[in-house]
């Protein structure tokens, strides 16, 4: 019996759920959202709805599952009283410190995306033999299987495949200061090229923490009809399928991005310097520093897509472990792998 956790951050659902279609369990939520998105999307996953920690706790006291695995740093909030191993998946490959927290040592097990993150980890003395594996990225085997269609995608949104589509996936107004909304959101949404599609997808926290700059946003796309907001959208892999490129800031969509092969454009949120492992993935696309750039930028990024395509694919391979679409039944294998040294005390 595995159990998976997931609390009310949507966008952390596809990094475990293509696992449980491969190894079966049960999903356990406390988000009235994310029991929604998972009901509707993925019916064919048992899934339960547990208002709070008491009642999360008491379903795992009668379930007893042999691994709890979560996307977050979630084991000391569901605190249970059995003896069951802790997984972690992670919801992300940014290179955001939040994914190098000591909170990893508190884990039995860790998939790990690729080799850049088993470097990182390891060199920050976060990695124990025996009790991780290298996977690979199960929320992108679709693209790797080659499942998604541009034209279709873009058609699916309501907007017109004829016409380039720019994809906006800014990071949240976190404690770092990482988001570009504050000094580059209104010139993106404000001077989007005649014919052009533009598409704004929102971190869920924006909405939920960041309600100036998500005003602004809503207000500008709703008199735009160039422009589609999708700020409650819990999986961005097929909206990136729709998009010719992507412009962003510090976030894990530009590694995901990356699984496209096509053009990136980042948007540089500070004044002030910023560290260089946090914008290592900053080297494959254009980096726009001051106001008035942005869509400049872009357009000579679309016109020459092929200016970063090698520094791209480099990255990709370091970012993503045998990018085959086979990452999940991996993931699956290395579960059922770590469990059974367990039973036996082998780890």
């Amino acid at each position: 019996m595995f159990v998976y956790y997931v609390n009310n951050s949507i966008h952390q659902i596809p990094s475990f759920i293509y696992i449980a279609r491969v190894l079966g369990g049960i999903v356990l939520t406390n988000g009235r959202d994310s029991i929604k998105v998972l009901q509707q999307e993925y019916s064919d996953i048992t899934a339960e709805y547990h208002p709070n920690r008491a009642a999360l706790q008491r379903r795992l006291s009668e379930l007893r599952p042999e691994a709890i695995i979560q996307p977050d740093y979630t084991k000391e909030f569901l605190n249970v009283d059995f003896d069951t191993a802790h997984i972690q998946v992670f919801h992300g490959t940014s290179d955001k410190t939040y994914n190098y927290s000591s909170q990893v040592r508190k884990y039995d097990f860790l998939l790990l995306p690729g080799v850049r993150t088993y470097k990182t980890m390891l060199a920050a003395g976060l990695l124990t033999e025996g009790k991780y594996a290298i996977v690979g990225y199960p929320k992108a085997d679709r693209v790797f299987k080659g499942e998604f269609n541009r034209d279709l995608a873009v058609k699916s949104l309501g907007l017109d495949p004829a016409w380039p589509t720019v994809l906006y996936a800014p990071t949240w107004q976190d404690a770092k200061f990482n988001t570009s909304l504050p000094r580059y959101g209104r010139e993106v949404l404000s001077q989007v090229p005649e014919e052009y599609n533009l598409i704004v997808k929102l971190h869920p926290n924006t909405k939920r923490y960041d309600l100036k700059n998500y005003r602004m946003v809503k207000r500008i796309s709703e008199n735009n009809p160039q422009i589609k907001l999708l700020d409650f959208h819990h999986d961005v892999m097929p909206i990136m399928a729709a998009s010719d490129l992507l412009i962003t800031d510090i976030s894990t969509v530009s590694h995901e991005f990356l699984c496209f092969d096509r053009p990136l454009v980042f948007l540089d949120p500070r004044l002030l310097s910023i560290r260089k492992d946090k914008v290592w993935v900053w080297r494959c696309g254009s980096v726009v520093k001051r106001k008035g750039e942005v869509w400049p930028t872009v357009k000579r990024a679309l016109a020459a897509p092929e200016v970063y395509a090698e520094k791209r694919k480099a990255m990709r391979e370091e970012i993503f472990y045998k990018p085959d679409g086979h990452a999940a039944e991996r993931a699956a294998e290395a579960i059922r792998d770590f469990i059974k040294r367990r039973k036996k005390g082998q780890i």
